[in-house]
């Protein structure tokens, strides 16, 4: 296996003196690490593991000091090491998932040190050059986890992993920026903890992988424990690993992209985000994830199949924003009571189809399962209680908000009143994303 790449962002005399720096600040850095450690992963909170995480800790952050320094423990001993320290986990019991999210921990903490020792020189790192140390950090990172995989596997009898997909895994969490025992659920819907990336960044992280790096990718939010296809299409990056299971997918809306998700899907219900920049993919899946969250639940009028978060940003913004919808609905709908009350769900249904329809009849009233006359009558109805104001274009998403607000909390049993606009609604509203 290659000899890692050495750091080199400063002077050699100062990159020397920031190592020493590090050096002399091993046990507290050490002991911060594992402290996280212990905190964040349960399985490693016991004190039987304690002397072990510690050692384990202090080699792999000499590794990342030498990676500053110049080479310190020889790299095939160090590689020897992590793959007794993998037969170990065999042995205790741990799965992969967590000693990537140790790792990943322990590398975040590490860089951060790095960055304050830099910092005591009067030096300011530029952003290329902080770049050039994550990209370098985790890429001795998947050398590491390559080796502990080994050695796991051979301890506990299984075929050598596919190493190019342990790399891909790890991509995949520095990506959507969380290590793999973060996400908890559909309704995960935490944004990216580490530090954002560049272009640059990614197709550092891609080099050992085999991942061709694209411009722009979305993210699917994937419904835990339902039976996916035994592997995605192979330009995606495959999240299975992760409590609340993702993918990332590259140029989602090229030809054909959608069918061959869809087909990989076979029908499960899962939710693609906006599609963005590749280094921003986290972001997309949040977004994917709240709309997962809302399908779920009932929000999004889809039982099955992909949900395109796209299609649905007005029931997002109301969830996201639900006291001060609230409030809008209120005020904006106030018209409504002088219906009676077993007509106004019906004109409520009908006022959000129209507006969805852009005031066409015949197409609002094929979606509400009615003849187009029945729309118009109800609109001629919507027309005298709510005035011009309905026609005003200014006020076409505050009415559409709102509607749809209003039916879903109908929907609950949640009357929305302008009386206490948020209080009886929020204390009672069920928690969407």
């Amino acid at each position: 296996m290659d000899e890692p790449e050495r750091i080199l962002i400063l002077e050699l005399d100062t990159q020397a003196k920031v190592a020493l720096t590090l050096r002399r600040a091993a046990p507290e850095v050490v002991r911060e690490i594992v402290e996280e450690i212990r905190r964040q992963l349960p399985d490693y909170a016991s004190d039987s593991y304690a002397q072990g995480l510690e050692l384990t800790t202090a080699v792999a952050f000499e590794q990342f000091v030498g990676l500053i320094e110049g080479p310190g423990m020889p790299h095939e001993q160090a590689l020897e090491f992590f793959r007794k320290v993998g037969a170990a986990e065999a042995a205790a019991g741990h799965g992969p998932r967590g000693w990537q999210a140790a790792m990943n921990i322990g590398a975040r903490i590490a860089v951060r040190h790095f960055t304050d020792a830099v910092g005591t020189f009067g030096i300011e790192i530029s952003a290329a050059a902080y770049g050039q140390v994550i990209s370098e950090t985790f890429a001795h990172l998947h050398r590491l986890a390559d080796a502990m995989s080994q050695g796991h596997a051979e301890a506990a009898g299984e075929e050598i992993v596919d190493l190019s997909a342990r790399r891909r895994s790890l991509l995949l969490d520095r990506l959507i920026g969380e290590p793999a025992a973060t996400a908890t659920g559909p309704t995960a819907t935490a944004g990216p903890t580490a530090t954002a990336l560049t272009l640059d960044e990614v197709r550092e992280l891609a080099r050992e992988t085999g991942w061709a790096v694209p411009r722009y990718a979305a993210a699917v939010a994937l419904k835990p424990g339902d039976q996916w296809s035994p592997a995605a299409p192979a330009d995606v990056l495959s999240g299975r690993h992760l409590a609340a299971p993702c993918l990332i997918v590259p140029d989602p809306e090229g030809p054909g992209r959608r069918r061959a998700l869809e087909s990989y899907l076979k029908g499960e219900m899962a939710a693609i985000g906006p599609t963005v920049p590749v280094e921003r993919v986290g972001r997309s899946l949040m977004w994917a994830r709240r709309a997962l969250a809302l399908a779920v639940k009932g929000h999004i009028a889809q039982s099955s199949g992909l949900v395109v978060t796209t299609d649905h940003l007005p029931a997002l913004a109301v969830y996201q924003n639900k006291e001060l919808i609230a409030h809008i609905a209120a005020r904006r709908l106030r018209p409504l009571n002088q219906l009676r009350q077993n007509q106004r769900r019906r004109f409520a249904e009908t006022l959000q189809a129209i507006l969805e329809c852009g005031f066409h009849a015949p197409m609002a009233a094929a979606r509400l399962k009615v003849h187009p006359q029945t729309v118009r009558l109800r609109v001629r109805k919507l027309d005298e209680v709510f005035g011009d104001q309905l026609h005003d274009p200014d006020l076409h998403m505050e009415f559409l908000l709102s509607v749809r607000l209003w039916l879903a909390a109908d929907r609950a049993g949640i009357e929305i009143t302008d009386r206490e606009p948020s209080g009886s609604v929020l204390r009672s509203w069920p928690s969407a994303c």
